[in-house]
């Protein structure tokens, strides 16, 4: 798990190709003004742009995906985002290859992601998105960036 600031983007280019392209998309689309929905870069890139309040820790469940990496960017709002490592997560639903998601628990960590933050999650991250902070829910919109692997 990456998490950091997207001014700092260009850290993170000579990872891949498609993560430095993943990044340019994020960073010049104009995501404020667009509403939520399903935005497609390229075949290899797209991303899933939501709005939403968080939720309770107990109302969500960790998730894990094999065929996409995910950049979590929080265009504005703030959550908490939950993480943990593959190797201790007990699945409760199994894989949907259409979908690319199992969910489960696992023991985790936590961090604040506030407005111009973003998380980055490889398949041996699992990650509980969406969550209140300090017991508070928050408005947040957020746009999801998937990579193709």
């Amino acid at each position: 798990m990456i998490f950091d600031n997207l001014e700092n983007a260009q850290l993170y280019y000579p990872l891949s190709d498609r993560i430095k392209e993943a990044f340019y998309f994020i960073k010049s689309t104009d995501w404020k003004k667009l509403p939520a929905g399903k935005y497609i870069h390229n075949e290899n890139i797209y991303g899933n742009l939501q709005e939403y309040e968080t939720k309770n820790p107990e109302d969500a469940e960790f998730e894990v995906h094999r065929d996409y990496y995910d950049i979590q960017y929080v265009i504005s709002g703030e959550e908490v985002m939950g993480f943990g490592s593959l190797d201790e997560f007990k699945v409760t639903k199994e894989y949907d290859k259409e979908k690319d998601v199992a969910f489960g628990e696992c023991p985790s960590s936590s961090v604040l992601v506030k407005e111009g933050n973003f998380t980055f999650f490889a398949p041996k991250d699992a990650h509980k998105p969406c969550l209140n902070v300090s017991g508070e829910t928050k408005k947040v919109k957020k746009v999801i960036v998937k990579i193709k692997i």
